[in-house]
């Protein structure tokens, strides 16, 4: 129930935010941006929206398309300008790929530590654990 919540809340949270951001992009109407500028857009919106478009379908790729568009804006930002974008609103943009995460993490533990995810009982089978304890 847990992944399921998280996926939803991470598809419903990115669907508003890849509008709001292509509105901005497309509703922006300066001059045309510089070639810098360009690689900055590219990481942010334009990866970030493409992670959070593909956490639709993969989770895990999505939040890791998306990571790595916000941190590389940051890393542009740091590297063009010489200090970190301000300001929460680009994390905030990029919080959906979390859920997307953690509901990708929530499915992909439980099957790996053994525990079932439908609350169900699971016995050993006797003849195994006869076999096993020889």
């Amino acid at each position: 129930m847990v992944p399921l919540i998280l996926r939803w809340t991470g598809r419903l949270s990115s669907a508003p935010v890849v509008v709001v951001l292509l509105l901005i992009v497309i509703g922006e109407r300066s001059a045309a941006p510089s070639r810098m500028e360009v690689v900055g857009l590219t990481f942010f919106p334009g990866i970030v929206c493409i992670g959070l478009l593909l956490g639709w379908w993969r989770e895990w790729l999505g939040a890791a398309v998306a990571t790595f568009g916000l941190v590389g804006f940051y890393l542009w930002s740091l590297i063009a300008r010489g200090h970190l974008a301000n300001g929460p609103w680009f994390v905030v943009f990029w919080f959906p790929a979390v859920f997307f995460f953690a509901s990708w993490l929530t499915r992909r533990l439980p099957a790996r530590a053994g525990i079932d995810t439908e609350h169900r009982v699971q016995r050993a089978d006797p003849e195994q654990r006869g076999a096993n304890e020889d």
